[in-house]
């Protein structure tokens, strides 16, 4: 890919005629650095993306350059030919347009295909350490996306998974890009994690599974009364789910219904059984309400918002209602507003002092 890391945000597609410049450009870069000197192909798409876009199980953004380049050169990968794929009003072709990012760092992908095993192994070992753009290559990119370009290199795919390593780890996130690099390098994936905050995370394939716990269970399952654990443990599972989310993991959330699992329980059928298929799930209380009228409270926390939502309604026990994603709340709020119309009575409650209600 040749990354760029831009002083303002850009149009993310390349016209056809810019990116059959660039190409241009590109091809004689990586042939001055490689020393290209047997059969090859050059296939670069004129799209910029986001580290995460690039970095999804069995790699889709290649597959795509690939499909297309065999479209396009009929099979002949290996005949010296250079093609560019370009935007057609801002559309690139199916399967490769860049989805909307705030991020500066950003990569244009390309595929070069060769039978020559020494210039394949040369690409892998120098082209970060040596692939500086050229100047005429920066001029180009300048031009073409109308930004100053802070920095400009060609790296490999293992290039970008070694710099996503390096940055989970500096944000102390080593845990969650385990899981991610596992996805995405192994053949058969398959891994099993867990935090010191009590989130568990199964990999298996694109497939990530993962407990959700209400405060009750976590409570009991993890013989804490501090309500600050829960806390924890919700904003954790938060943040790791929308970074597996972003780079293509299929999260499978389920309900925690017996903990610990006993080894001969840990298998999909155990996870499948228990699925959340919502973006929220509900848990009940053996109180029963004794209410006239129904009445939704919403517990809430500084850093984490919302946590649950109870529902007492004449002698039914209370529900409580968790949700999985942001989705969840609105998709809670219309479900009550259905059920109970516009009447009911609205209470908000600071979930760390009343955290006992929902045991």
């Amino acid at each position: 890919m040749l990354t760029i890391e831009c002083q303002d945000s850009i149009s993310p597609t390349l016209n056809k005629s810019q990116a059959s410049d660039l190409t241009a450009l590109v091809a004689r870069d990586l042939n001055a650095v490689l020393k290209v000197t047997q059969q090859s192909a050059l296939v670069f798409c004129g799209a910029a993306f986001a580290s995460e876009q690039l970095l999804q199980p069995k790699f889709p953004i290649q597959q795509s350059i690939t499909q297309y380049a065999s479209a396009a050169l009929q099979g002949q990968l290996n005949a010296d030919q250079v093609l560019s794929i370009g935007a057609n009003a801002g559309k690139m072709p199916e399967g490769l347009q860049p989805q909307p990012t705030t991020q500066n760092l950003l990569h244009l992908p390309f595929c070069l295909y060769t039978h020559d095993l020494d210039l394949a192994e040369r690409f892998e070992a120098e082209l970060m350490h040596k692939g500086m753009v050229s100047p005429p290559t920066y001029a180009e990119l300048t031009d073409t996306f109308k930004s100053t370009i802070k920095h400009a290199n060609y790296m490999t795919y293992l290039d970008l998974v070694a710099m996503m390593h390096n940055h989970y780890q500096q944000l102390g996130l080593s845990h969650l890009w385990q899981v991610i690099e596992m996805a995405l390098v192994n053949k058969q994936p398959k891994t099993a994690v867990q935090t010191q905050t009590n989130n568990h995370f199964y990999l298996v394939d694109h497939l990530l599974f993962t407990p959700f716990f209400s405060w009750s269970q976590f409570s009991q399952y993890f013989a804490t009364n501090n309500s600050e654990d829960y806390i924890n443990w919700l904003m954790a599972q938060r943040l790791s789910l929308g970074a597996f989310s972003v780079h293509g993991l299929e999260i499978k959330p389920f309900k925690a219904n017996t903990w610990p699992f006993g080894q001969d329980k840990i298998c999909l059928g155990e996870f499948e059984k228990n699925l959340i298929k919502n973006s929220y799930w509900t848990a009940t209380t053996t109180q029963a309400s004794h209410t006239e009228q129904p009445a939704i409270t919403h517990y809430t926390h500084p850093q984490a918002g919302v946590v649950a939502i109870s529902v007492q309604k004449g002698d039914q026990p209370i529900a409580i209602h968790y949700p999985i994603n942001p989705q969840g709340l609105t998709t809670i709020e219309q479900d009550l507003r259905h059920q109970l119309g516009q009447d009911c009575v609205t209470i908000e409650r600071d979930f760390a002092t009343h955290a006992q209600q929902l045991l």
